[in-house]
């Protein structure tokens, strides 16, 4: 089962366009707000200067987008309450992939589907990093931490 994370976006008036629609560079924004959310629900954090905090501890890394891609259903409006559905599909060597899912409520009307792919990057050489075993072992499917201690001890072995 992949790491899955919900919240609730409402739509602003700073969001919308001329036409009084969501500006399609704000999903953008949303896709970010939901990333954070799943990572902060999984105790990764991010400090000040970028780099990752791992239960609080700094961490020599950081998660940058590579890429991202969506796909508009149906608009967004101003006073919308959304849900973004943000989900981990994929835990590389090297990077996270991510698929996104945004619905207007209470109607669940599909607005908005994309995937988005962040790269693993040394906070000292600034290149693609194998992404640390103990963030790794957090992100791929399944509860963390474990619900037995000899599960958590291999985890970080």
């Amino acid at each position: 089962m992949a790491i899955t994370k919900r919240i609730k976006i409402r739509v602003r008036a700073g969001d919308t366009d001329f036409t009084g629609f969501a500006f399609n560079a704000r999903v953008v924004e949303w896709f970010s707000a939901g990333r954070i959310e799943l990572l902060r629900s999984k105790k990764i954090t991010y400090a000040n200067d970028g780099s990752l905090l791992v239960d609080g501890q700094p961490q020599k890394v950081s998660f940058v987008v590579g890429e991202v891609y969506a796909r508009f259903h149906a608009p967004a409006r101003f006073d919308d309450l959304v849900q973004l559905r943000t989900r981990i599909v994929d835990v590389s060597e090297k990077t996270l992939r991510f698929d996104y899912e945004i619905k207007r409520l209470p109607d669940r009307k599909l607005l908005v589907t994309g995937t988005s792919t962040s790269v693993c990057l040394s906070r000292e050489t600034m290149r693609a990093e194998k992404i640390p075993a103990d963030i790794s072992e957090r992100l791929r499917a399944g509860r963390w931490p474990p619900k037995d201690r000899g599960s958590l001890q291999k985890a970080l072995i």
